[in-house]
């Protein structure tokens, strides 16, 4: 016994060293990123549409769909996979009248089978403000199902009793105690009705004919499952017509086997390290939970002493693998930090409420262990008894649990990644001949996008202008201006980008209009939102200050300006980071570097590493400002913005 339990806890050790480094699992094929993205205006119609997702789809049970703004259906290619990415999704596109276009899309992750869903919008040759991002609320992963939740509770609880079954006899009980074929035939029974209801539900989900999904690659794990329980089926007849150490060895490694091809087939099959780990905990339960069962059963019969001692080392190592290989999984899935806000999703929330479940049934255990196990002889098996009943009751909830978090995406839906919404204002001429409508995106202080309409008044129509440009003045900070010329744009637009909203506050935008003989001018007033981060400073001494600027969706902009002393040569430093803190790539680096007393300037960026690009500048004393514009490789933007002021 002694041994046994030095190899499983070998194995658990093993287990943690190895998933300690793993990352932390998407599980199901989220929506990372699409071309076109979400809300994105392109002057030409694309070729293609690709999608890229967490985990790789299965192709053959993905369907892609397009409409126009009419809702008619436009036609597309079959989905198809782009050479060297196994998780992207392309169809090809026909030409396309200008118009706003939305995409729906439908896959099943081949890694863990589970369905995902959403869709997004972008425009053709339209107006920016006519392409209205699509609101991802409702899409995603669809709940789990009655029947889905079902199967994997029979499952879950059939094959456990096979496994308990076989080390309890083999390391416990001896072969003879568990020679009870009823309760062999109604656990494989128990574990074939789970594999054809999680089937059929899968089937139901996906939408397609059950041949279809058994021949795609995501159901071909639900073939492996079934052939690997239909084997132990073949064990667990053997074990109950002819008892013994052989048979049930045999039971016990075709039972772990169904048991592995599960864990293959569900959240922990995006790597062998979280296979492993997974498998080891359903090992683990096995010996615990699927041992209580015979416990039980045996004690009926009139166990003694000695067996009920070796159960319990037997139930106390199980534990021991459960409680490790399950604290790795639930950190794989969710990361560290799901600790510190436990019912963020709804996939963390149930762990929460199967953990509770799991420390009432530890704290069961304990009880029989360390008190009635330990007065078996003088009390007799009824106190063990009444305790195991309870825990078994709680092991049914928990298993319930499991069956519901399975079926659960662990990271929330995530939506897809679309473009930024403009600020828009509009004004005329004092004697109202001209009308002009100017777009900012995304509006916010630091790097924009310009785009003007300009019109007649009273027609409509567009004017024929030769020149325009933009005159931006800041109220109270007379000098602060400059001009910003625009070119002729798609669809009578006059376009440019530029850094001119510099800082916050309330500015007039003069729109110049130069036609064949006359001009006008459009005043505007603009006032910039800020952008969408939070800044923390650090501040040490002997250290150049660092500024650590988080963005919307953790993403984190961290900056500093080395050694931050006037009067000679500085780095300005930039590296973007991803929410989990690791450097994002970055295709490069716009910066704007606004000195107290002169022109605004983009000096040219050194690259020190993937995410990370610095520039030399000469330092003045003052307060200056920085406009970080970071180009990530997903085609994405992230602004940026601080100020710092250096004394001489």
């Amino acid at each position: 016994m002694r041994r046994i339990a030095l190899v499983l806890v070998t194995v658990a050790i093993a287990s943690v060293s190895l998933a300690t480094a793993a990352d932390p699992a998407s599980a199901h094929a989220a929506i990372e990123s699409t071309d076109p993205a979400n809300g994105q205006l392109l002057e030409e119609p694309p070729s293609q549409i690709v999608l890229r997702f967490t985990e790789p789809p299965d192709l053959e049970l993905t369907i892609v769909g397009v409409v126009n703004g009419s809702g008619a259906t436009v036609p597309t290619g079959p989905p198809e996979r782009p050479p060297g990415s196994n998780r992207e999704v392309r169809v090809r596109l026909d030409p396309v009248p200008d118009g706003v276009y939305t995409v729906t899309w439908r896959t099943v992750s081949a890694t863990d089978g589970h369905v995902t869903a959403g869709a997004f919008s972008f425009g053709v040759g339209v107006s920016p403000g006519d392409v209205t991002p699509v609101e991802q609320t409702g899409s995603g992963t669809p709940t789990p199902t009655a029947g889905a939740i079902a199967g994997r509770w029979m499952l879950y609880v059939g094959l456990v009793v096979l496994f308990g079954a076989a080390v309890t006899g083999l390391l416990a009980f001896g072969p003879k105690a568990n020679a009870r074929p009823w309760l062999l035939g109604a656990a494989w029974v128990l574990a074939a009705l789970g594999v054809v209801a999680m089937t059929l539900a899968e089937r139901s989900s996906v939408g397609v004919p059950l041949g279809t999904l058994l021949s795609s690659e995501a159901g071909g794990k639900f073939v492996l499952l079934a052939v690997a329980v239909a084997i132990a089926g073949v064990a667990a007849l053997a074990a109950a017509l002819r008892p013994g150490r052989a048979t049930l060895t045999a039971l016990g490694v075709t039972a772990a086997g169904a048991m592995l091809a599960r864990a293959a087939g569900g959240h922990a099959a995006g790597s062998s390290v979280t296979v492993a780990t997974q498998w080891l905990h359903f090992l683990g339960v096995g010996a615990w939970i699927g041992g209580l069962v015979w416990l039980v059963v045996g004690l009926i019969q009139r166990l003694e002493p000695a067996q009920v001692r070796r159960y319990s080392q037997l139930a106390a190592v199980g534990l021991v693998v459960v409680v490790v290989s399950g604290v790795l999984r639930s950190t794989n899935e969710l990361g560290w930090g799901w600790l510190l806000h436990p019912l963020q999703s709804d996939y963390s929330t149930t762990l929460v409420v199967k953990l509770t479940i799991v420390a009432a049934l530890i704290a069961l255990g304990a009880v029989n262990r360390y008190r009635n196990v330990a007065r078996f002889e003088q009390r007799g098996p009824r106190p063990v008894l009444r305790t195991a009943g309870g825990e078994l009751a709680l092991a049914v909830c928990v298993f319930a649990a499991t069956a519901l978090l399975t079926g659960l995406p662990p990271q929330p839906n995530a939506e897809a990644p679309h473009a930024p919404r403009p600020l828009v204002v509009r004004g005329s001429d004092f004697a109202t001949t001209t009308r002009v409508e100017l777009r900012i995106t995304p509006g916010t202080v630091g790097p924009n996008a310009f785009a003007a309409s300009v019109t007649d008044y009273d027609t409509g129509q567009p004017v024929d202008a030769r020149r325009v440009s933009l005159t931006f003045e800041l109220a109270g900070q007379p000098n602060v201006t400059s001009t910003l010329e625009l070119e002729p744009g798609h669809h009578d637009t006059w376009e440019a980008s530029g850094t001119a909203l510099a800082q916050q506050g309330a500015w007039t935008v003069t729109v110049l209009v130069e036609g064949a003989g006359s001009s006008v001018e459009v005043p505007l007033e603009v006032t910039p939102k800020p952008p969408d981060q939070h800044i923390d400073v650090s501040r040490v001494p002997g250290q150049p200050d660092l500024y650590t600027i988080t963005l919307e969706g953790g993403v984190q902009i961290q900056s500093y300006v080395d050694p931050g002393e006037p009067g000679r040569t500085n780095q300005v430093h930039v590296t973007a980071f991803d929410a989990d803190g690791k450097e994002l790539p970055l295709r490069g680096v716009t910066l704007t570097i606004h000195p107290p007393d002169a022109e605004p300037f983009e000096p040219e960026m050194l690259r020190f590493g993937p995410g990370h690009l610095a520039a030399n500048i000469d330092l003045t004393p003052g307060t200056w400002s920085f406009d970080i514009a970071a180009h990530p490789k997903d085609g994405t933007e992230l602004v940026a913005s601080f100020q710092q002021t250096f004394s001489g």
